[in-house]
């Protein structure tokens, strides 16, 4: 499924620029999914942005310098920028050479050991947990 059209594709790209521009240690978003697939997982993630994203994108792509635009919507009108803002991040750190480039490990289960759960218990949460004498209220006839 394609979201975006090319050129609208094409104008992400440019506001991506704007908004997480790339630097001597990290790619931006057009080096780092030239081929939109990271994008397009984003877009299939943020469904309900498709819409106001590709409306976004249609009123900037004969913007010649986007950067001014980028910054006017952030300060005029927040909820616009966060369509472009939430896409475009999204899709950035979705990038797996991207999150091994900021140490990110990707989301796993990592539970407390016990030692470590005993530790959390203070003896005044544990003492006030223990004598709770509980509560109880009929249910309504």
């Amino acid at each position: 499924m394609t979201h975006l059209s090319e050129q609208e594709r094409q104008t992400l790209w440019r506001v991506a620029d704007v908004l997480i521009p790339a630097t001597a240690t990290r790619p931006g978003l057009r080096d780092a999914d030239p081929d939109g697939i990271w994008l397009e997982r984003a877009l299939t993630a943020r469904a309900d942005l498709v819409g106001a994203l590709q409306t976004e994108l249609t009123q900037l792509e004969t913007v010649p310098d986007l950067e001014p635009a980028v910054i006017d919507l952030h300060e005029s009108d927040r909820a616009r920028f966060e369509v472009l803002a939430t896409a475009v991040s999204g899709a950035y750190y979705l990038v797996p050479a991207v999150r091994e480039l900021i140490g990110y490990p990707g989301q796993h289960r990592n539970p407390p050991r016990l030692e470590d759960a005993a530790e959390e218990l203070s003896d005044e949460v544990f003492e006030a947990a223990m004598n709770y004498p509980g509560s109880y209220r009929p249910t309504p006839r």
